[in-house]
């Protein structure tokens, strides 16, 4: 990857990890029931697309060379891994360090969400209170648990960016 590529990634990753702060802290700051809500997660995931893709087009503008699968991905993954990264970095300090007892009211509204949906899935009283006692034992803000879903999500963004980068990238007609 080009230094100027790199560059490039590297201030879309820190605009994208901006970005997802910001939401977080308003949500923090108005509703933190709203962290709890699809449409959120939806957001981030447009968001997150967007601005990896921006990256990716803006690195192929600039090259002056062929802009190959592993430029487009390489601009792709960058950006999400320090987007990402900045946001879980955040997560942790909030919910562990400036206010654990947000990271307690987000469990309990996550639980009262899951327990409505299991109830509308069908599942028993009894089914749905030994669900229940599983996620009390978890501690969602962990170190472990947000490290497992940095990974999962960044497994998630890769598959998206590689679709990215097929469409993005340019094919060597030399050898064609």
């Amino acid at each position: 990857m080009e230094k100027s590529s790199k560059k490039l990634a590297t201030s879309y990753g820190v605009y994208l990890g901006i970005a997802l702060i910001l939401i977080a802290v308003l949500i923090y700051a108005f509703d933190i029931s709203l962290m709890t809500e699809w449409y959120l997660m939806v957001i981030n995931l447009i968001l997150i697309i967007v601005l990896a893709t921006m990256a990716v087009k803006k690195a192929k503008d600039l090259s002056t060379s062929l802009f190959t699968f592993k430029n487009a991905f390489s601009n792709y993954f960058l950006t999400v891994v320090i987007g990402l990264f900045l946001a879980t970095l955040f997560s942790l300090i909030l919910f562990n360090v400036i206010d654990p007892e947000a990271a307690e009211t987000l469990k309990e509204l996550t639980m009262e969400k899951q327990a409505a949906m299991f109830e509308n899935f069908g599942m028993t009283e009894a089914q749905i209170n030994e669900a229940m006692v599983q996620m009390e034992k978890e501690e969602t803000f962990s170190l472990k648990n947000i490290g497992i879903s940095f990974a999962s999500q960044l497994v998630f963004f890769s598959i998206i960016g590689l679709i990215i980068a097929l469409i993005f990238r340019e094919k060597d007609t030399t050898n064609a």
